[in-house]
């Protein structure tokens, strides 16, 4: 799905105050020390609670994999001045639809509410749509996540709708707030 920069381990992109890179195993203790705290792990799908410390190195080498073969686009968030220490991660992964592409993110909790989230949602949504052919993003977010929900508004997501669906990481439903992108 994505053009052969990106599946190069040296794809990065930079914004204003951010780096995005390719996740690396050196990587994988921040990941399991942020996404342990269960502020983060209860508004995801994904990331289960408590979060067990050899998930990370996966989630690093899934990541890389999948960059690879071109099939998503995942990358650690961290500070222009501060390239080896992440602060967040990001990503849009494949779905079962080959024009569409779903968007998620993290960022930990000492880094919240310092306007990264956004800068980094807005320049992997510009990456996906100009290297890829994905014509739409879709996401998803809790009810009660109302930053997330914020966010997504602000970088231009709509929201479709709420339902019904299963969240891997507590093995249960879980009622969720639908949001779409179509490319401009």
């Amino acid at each position: 799905m994505f053009k052969d920069i990106t599946r190069d381990d040296v794809y990065r992109i930079e914004t204003r105050r951010l780096w995005l890179r390719w996740p690396r195993l050196s990587d994988a203790a921040a990941i399991a020390h942020y996404v342990s705290d269960r502020k983060i792990s209860d508004m995801t799908a994904r990331i289960p609670h408590p979060y067990p410390p050899q998930d990370a190195d996966r989630y690093v080498f899934t990541t890389r994999e999948g960059n690879a073969d071109g099939k998503g686009l995942g990358l650690v968030i961290t500070r222009l001045g501060a390239p080896t220490e992440i602060i967040g991660a990001i990503g849009l992964s494949p779905t079962d639809r080959p024009d569409t592409l779903e968007f998620g993110y993290w960022i930990g909790v000492p880094h919240w509410g310092q306007g990264y989230a956004t800068e980094a949602a807005q320049s992997i949504v510009a990456a996906g749509f100009s290297l890829s052919h994905a014509s739409t993003l879709m996401a998803t977010v809790k009810p009660e996540n109302t930053a997330s929900k914020r966010i997504l508004a602000k970088i231009g997501f709509q929201e479709t709708g709420r339902e019904s669906r299963f969240m891997p990481a507590r093995q249960r439903e879980e009622v969720i707030d639908c949001f779409r992108l179509t490319r401009v």
